[in-house]
């Protein structure tokens, strides 16, 4: 067994963050999970490390995933460690309560999976453990890759505040500027 499939019939958009990581989330198994109902909710689905599985559209919702794993390929992420919000250690941390942060880091530069819990639009910034991640803090920039049907590509100073919709979120590089 390599993956599990729960959620049948599952509503992403109002599952609380321990019911996606303990419910839907393959990891306290050790595997990753593929959303199933709807789609999913990409943003939070890569907190957990988690995609719709491939070929799937329903109610006229593109739900194909091709463009978050061509992410995943040019990063590198089978190299990568990921280090949930529910780490103690994990070094990348947010402001907000009902923002979360997973990171999957390599040596040189981390991305950053951020989804939003909150209720309405917000903006945060980040708290970032910069020894932990390698990466002098002056030379940083975390860079926002465009997305199809995700996110654009949009560039943030590490101590910017990033705005953020509901049930959405961002997947952001973090690394040294002209890498």
């Amino acid at each position: 067994m390599n993956k599990i499939w729960f959620g049948e019939s599952f509503d992403y958009n109002n599952m609380s963050p321990a019911n996606w990581l303990v419910e839907a989330s393959g990891i306290p198994f050790g595997l990753m999970g593929d959303m199933l109902q709807g789609g999913g909710n990409p943003w939070r689905g890569m907190v957990y490390g988690m995609t719709v599985r491939y070929p799937w559209n329903t109610e006229g919702v593109s739900c194909d995933p091709r463009d978050i794993w061509k992410i995943w390929d040019e990063f590198g992420i089978e190299s990568a460690r990921m280090i949930g919000y529910w780490e103690k250690k994990c070094p990348v941390k947010t402001s907000h309560p009902g923002i979360y942060a997973t990171i999957y880091q390599k040596e040189s530069k981390t991305l950053i999976a951020v989804a939003s819990w909150a209720e309405q639009p917000i903006k945060f910034s980040f708290q970032f453990d910069w020894k932990a991640l390698g990466i002098d803090p002056e030379k940083a920039i975390l860079i926002a890759p465009e997305i199809k049907n995700f996110q654009h590509y949009t560039i943030f100073k590490p101590g910017d505040s990033i705005p953020v919709e509901p049930k959405k979120g961002w997947l952001l590089y973090i690394q040294r500027k002209n890498q």
